[in-house]
């Protein structure tokens, strides 16, 4: 079966289904087909078109577990697009009681303890009744596209795929997520916080870092009152061919909450296990977004303050994404603070607060290879921009609003400054 038949025959079924359930890691063929049915989807405020719908994959824990194989870096960057394009798919028509409805109803995002890297489909349709199964067979071809195979209701094959569907859906837990959400701030705090640095406070003074955690909610939840969300950026810079380049990532359904099509500096949002991974704790993520803070605060061991974000919590964030986007781990002390910017995110009551770091990928080792290698040395995931064309007129129209906006000052406190190809020191 080619890529396209797939996707067309995974499509038609899925308009026709009443029930769904996806295990292991959706391959592109599934998403698009996904999103094809989002966008003929009729309305301002579509239902979910299934009575369920269950995605059910790796726990983020063994995804990382297994970092160390570079091998696995496209596997691991479909397992992140697949949980991020079906959020931004899929979520749309989630209705906000349904998250507490049983796992008959509703969209349901699921993680399982089990490394099972390849996709498994269960379908029932809606006018029959009838069930089918899809599920890949052998390696994936040469050009890199997974072979699929169904089988109906009946069938031996369908039992035993069928079978196991449900048991890991029935054993799966609650993949949970829940990013940092702020009080909005004057603006004039990212100018306060950078005359600090510029004067020479020190990135880990207590200065700098005095942004209070409001509550924990669902990851790219629509904000239900006015806030302001913590984001770490990497600006990834190296020598490549005697200049400086710097990696930017072009934004889609699979990769990013908005700003489709565009290209961005590596971001991420700062989430409850950075908060809890930069106190030594494990995330309270059986507990509600009130007790969750109070625990955190209570390790915090800070009674007379609220619990606010760190450094490490802003680092940490940053290392998570260097690893999705570039396969590397990068140390916390080559995360070099740059400084801050408050931006307001265009018709929503979201307030954005940027931590800007630098991080200089070297040549020897060769990481700025290693990082292509990761993404399948494919420029449409990430580009490297040399950074003497970046504001030359080319990239205008690409670029976000970070890249726009926060142009001069990007230019005076970041990419004004040398980029080694080896480390310093011996």
């Amino acid at each position: 079966m080619t890529a396209a038949s797939l996707q067309s025959e995974l499509g038609q079924a899925l308009r026709e289904a009443s029930e769904v359930t996806v295990c292991g890691v959706a391959s592109r063929e599934f998403i698009t087909a996904i999103q094809s049915v989002a966008s003929s989807a009729p309305g301002t405020d579509p239902e979910l078109p299934w009575d369920v719908f269950r995605y059910v994959t790796p726990a983020p824990t063994l995804i990382l577990a297994n970092r160390w194989n570079v091998r696995l870096g496209p596997v691991v960057q479909q397992w992140q697009s697949a949980v991020t394009a079906l959020r931004n798919s899929v979520q749309q028509w989630q209705r906000p009681q349904a998250v507490t409805e049983a796992r008959d109803r509703g969209f349901h995002l699921l993680s399982m303890d089990l490394l099972y890297l390849q996709m498994s489909i269960l379908v029932k349709q809606r006018e029959t009744g009838r069930q089918r199964v899809w599920a890949a067979i052998g390696p994936p071809s040469a050009s890199g596209v997974e072979q699929y195979e169904s089988w109906e209701e009946g069938t031996p094959k369908f039992q035993q795929i069928a079978a196991n569907i449900r048991e890991w859906a029935d054993g799966a837990s609650d993949f949970l997520t829940r990013q940092v959400d702020c009080a909005p701030v004057d603006p004039r705090v990212a100018e306060v916080g950078n005359d600090l640095l510029a004067s020479g406070t020190a990135t880990t003074d207590p200065q700098l870092w005095k942004l209070p955690i409001r509550s924990l909610e669902p990851y790219g939840a629509k904000a239900r009152r006015r806030t302001c969300l913590p984001v770490t950026i990497c600006v990834v810079r190296a020598r490549s061919a005697g200049q400086t380049v710097v990696l930017l990532k072009r934004r889609s359904h699979m990769t990013a909450n908005d700003d489709f099509g565009k290209l961005s500096l590596l971001s991420a949002r700062v989430l409850e296990e950075d908060v809890a991974v930069a106190l030594g704790v494990v995330p309270f993520l059986d507990r509600d977004s009130g007790d969750a803070i109070d625990a955190m605060w209570m390790a915090a061991n800070a009674p007379n303050e609220a619990l606010t974000l760190s450094r490490e919590a802003f680092v940490h964030a940053g290392q998570r994404e260097l690893f999705y986007s570039t396969g590397l781990d990068i140390p916390e002390n080559r995360f070099r603070l740059r400084g801050f910017q408050v931006v307001e995110r265009e018709n929503t009551d979201e307030q954005l607060f940027f931590s800007i770091f630098e991080v200089v990928l070297y040549r020897q080792p060769d990481e700025l290879a290693l990082a292509s290698q990761w993404n399948g040395a494919d420029p449409r995931v990430l580009s490297r921009v040399g950074e003497s064309l970046l504001y030359s007129g080319t990239y205008d129209s690409e670029l976000n609003r970070l890249l726009l906006r926060g142009r001069e000052w990007l230019v005076n406190h970041v990419f004004n400054e040398p980029v080694p190809v080896v480390p310093d020191g011996p």
